[in-house]
């Protein structure tokens, strides 16, 4: 279930006292009356204070949109469609932003918005009569609280610090007349605080799986980790002017604090991975709160199909989708070949990750088969047939936003298992493997299905729909080429899965599925008649055989009797090549195993990086965190240039073009904020 609702959130807004005018939600005290003081009086009203520190997370400026599907894009396993416009959306991640972005704007405010309600919160707790003087269920309820706005404070900052670098920073909540004229502070500053508090938090937060989106005590911890390996890792450093990526020369301390919080969560014994890839995402997409997998997600609810309190998930990041048995999306993020090829063929994260098709009106899933058609890739993991289809959801979602998985605890500790001991230990294999042995299906019900085209049919005028029944399992897609010459079938070329005439090669098969495709014909196609002008294209019935018009003519007396290839004109007329229906079969693929799925052994310390650098692209692809892994690892611009040498010619990636190196690795400081606050320093570039 979900912890936020509209009500609550509406109420956790006005009450916290950082909303200036709402409309009343319950029947409470007129919210012009309250003030800091008055206010936090009980443990209730402290607790609607803090969900409104929370709420900071769920706007479309942070985790409903712009950090997850916006900041994150435009790298190495994805893009934004289209070229740079007055979008700007699409302006930002084509790394063509200026410091005028009403998005960055918007971003800037509500992160302080959130470190502002935060900071409230966290002054006003330790001045109740209750958390000094109460029961010990109320100083318990009360320390939770505090706990949890620390820990959101420290988020805050965390994201603030990463996507712009050195910034203003305040501790205390803003009073009237206070100078708001505020330097900016070095990260490294910030990130001592941002580690204290979330120390501090984890200490008094619930150290049992939740039962809601409230953070408890491992989520902290698992976040944590990820703050240290980002203050231990590279950024982008104003040096008089000029930008230079720099990492501290003691990020190792950083890395063994890392290492500390993941080994406190693994040794938890609370957490595991989903048996079932696919299944931690259809669960997503169903609003169903996995706590063994997720360590810390962002609630969304969305009101009457509006952007209001509703997510961009779901709708923006998904196959390009026909108004139909589903709803429309906007589908905006594109996938990029290489990052398809990238994977392994007994790798079902693949064809579940990257949708090489589109969803038409019948919710029928239609592969991109046409000449750069692989540009046209989208995202799969949140597909409009996963998802409820629910009224309030035909526009913005509900589909909550995970910030922290297991698999990327997982990753972590073979990250800096790899590091600290300059090199792989039996710590770091162990949980990569775990990660890819998922990915591989290994401990699922089922295989994996190849479709074979066992005889080519004839006289195609069109790629014919697959359709796949039975067998126990899901997700798999045929398709094929069209041979021009004879209407024929052939192998795909556009679409390299390894199998040349399967889009998906699905999972859970139990037994191999019955493959039907469509005739090459009509269903109300005519029976041929003699003296007739027959264009390009026509199909005709003769007895029990039909034929396609290759050659427009006047048919003669003679009709059409041949089985195979065309007949000729000077016998008919019009030139007829004989259409027959392809045969397809399914063959169960050969499940992998540990083998399969595990990492080389012996690998040194730089090949088993790469393998990570890899791996965490694979398992968390699209899910808002991959241009922060590269920026940390200073490889983003390196990763650009790859994928643009390994990618055919023609391809657009706009930015191989816009990236600029020691500048785009930070965002602007909004103009808004230099303006009016001019003890700020603005990022190198801009």
């Amino acid at each position: 279930m979900k912890f936020i609702n509209n009500k609550v959130l509406l109420s956790a807004i006005c009450l916290s006292l950082f909303a200036t005018s709402c409309k009343k939600a319950l029947e409470v005290q007129p919210y012009s009356s309250f003030t800091s003081a008055n206010f936090f009086e009980n443990e209730n009203q402290a607790y609607m204070a803090t969900l409104g520190v929370y709420q900071s997370l769920g706007q479309q400026a942070t985790y409903g949109w712009y950090i997850n599907l916006v900041y994150d894009n435009d790298t190495d396993i994805s893009q934004i469609d289209g070229n740079v416009d007055a979008n700007q959306w699409r302006a930002i991640p084509h790394y063509a932003i200026t410091k005028e972005s009403a998005f960055l704007d918007q971003t800037w405010i509500a992160l302080n918005q959130g470190v502002g309600r935060a900071n409230v919160v966290i002054a006003q707790i330790p001045q109740m009569e209750s958390y000094n003087n109460g029961t010990a269920a109320q100083k318990a309820v009360l320390n939770r609280l505090l706990g949890e706005a620390k820990f959101l404070r420290a988020y805050f900052y965390f994201d603030l610090v990463r996507l712009f670098g050195d910034v203003p920073f305040k501790l205390t909540p803003s009073q009237a007349g206070e100078k708001f004229d505020v330097p900016s502070t070095d990260r490294y500053v910030i990130y001592d605080q941002i580690i204290k508090d979330m120390k501090e938090a984890a200490e008094v937060l619930p150290a049992t799986l939740p039962t809601d989106e409230r953070i408890n005590k491992w989520g902290a911890k698992a976040v944590l980790a990820r703050v240290a390996l980002y203050a231990g890792g590279y950024s982008l450093r104003n040096k008089g002017g000029v930008g230079v990526m720099e990492r501290p020369t003691n990020y190792k301390t950083y890395y063994t604090l890392a290492k500390q919080q993941i080994d406190d969560v693994i040794g938890s014994n609370l957490y595991a991975l989903n048996a079932d890839y696919t299944k931690v995402f259809k669960n997503q997409s169903q609003h169903i709160l996995e706590p063994k997998e997720s360590l810390f997600e962002v609630a969304f609810f969305n009101q009457a199909s509006s952007s209001v309190g509703g997510n961009a998930v779901g709708q923006f990041n998904i196959p390009t989708t026909a108004n139909g048995v589903y709803r429309q999306g906007n589908a905006r993020v594109l996938v990029l070949k290489p990052f398809f090829d990238s994977f392994d063929t007994k790798d079902i994260r693949r064809d579940f990750s990257v949708a090489a098709y589109q969803i038409n009106a019948a919710g029928l899933k239609v592969p991109y088969l046409a000449s750069r058609g692989e540009e046209n890739w989208r995202v799969g993991k949140w597909s409009r047939e996963y998802q409820t289809g629910a009224l309030q959801e035909q526009q913005s979602t509900n589909i909550n936003t995970v910030l922290m998985r297991y698999s990327d605890v997982l990753l972590m500790r073979a990250e800096v298992e790899n590091e600290l001991n300059e090199g792989p230990n039996a710590l770091a294999y162990e949980a990569i493997n775990e990660v890819r042995r998922r990915g591989y299906g290994i401990n699922t019900t089922g295989n994996s299905i190849a479709i074979e085209l066992t005889s080519a049919g004839s006289g195609y005028s069109a790629v014919p729909t697959f359709t796949i029944t039975g067998g126990g399992g899901t997700g798999a897609i045929g398709g094929a080429n069209l041979i021009s010459s004879t209407g024929a079938l052939g192998p795909m070329t556009i679409v390299p899965t390894g199998y040349p005439n399967t889009i998906n090669a699905g999972y859970g098969y139990t037994s191999a599925p019955t493959v039907t495709v469509t005739n090459p014909w009509p269903d109300n196609t005519a029976n041929w008649a003699a003296a007739r002008a027959y264009t390009v294209g026509t199909y005709v019935k003769q007895g029990n055989n039909y034929y396609r018009v290759a050659t427009a003519g006047t048919s003669t007396n003679t009709p059409p009797t041949h089985t195979t290839g065309n007949s000729t004109a000077a016998s008919t007329g019009a030139v007829f090549t004989y259409a027959s229906t392809a045969v397809v079969k399914a063959n169960l693929i050969t499940k992998p195993t540990t083998s399969d799925a595990d990492l080389t052994t012996g690998l040194d310390k730089q090949t088993f990086f790469d393998a990570i650098v890899k791996e965490r692209a694979l398992e968390l692809s699209f899910e808002g965190g991959r241009r922060g892994d590269l920026v940390r690892w200073n490889i983003l611009g390196a990763k650009i240039a790859y994928t643009k040498s390994i990618i055919r010619a023609n391809y657009t990636y706009v930015s191989a073009t816009n990236f600029r190196p020691n500048q785009h690795e930070l965002y602007p400081i909004p103009l808004s904020e230099t303006d009016v606050n001019k003890s700020i320093t603005q990022n190198p570039g801009y």
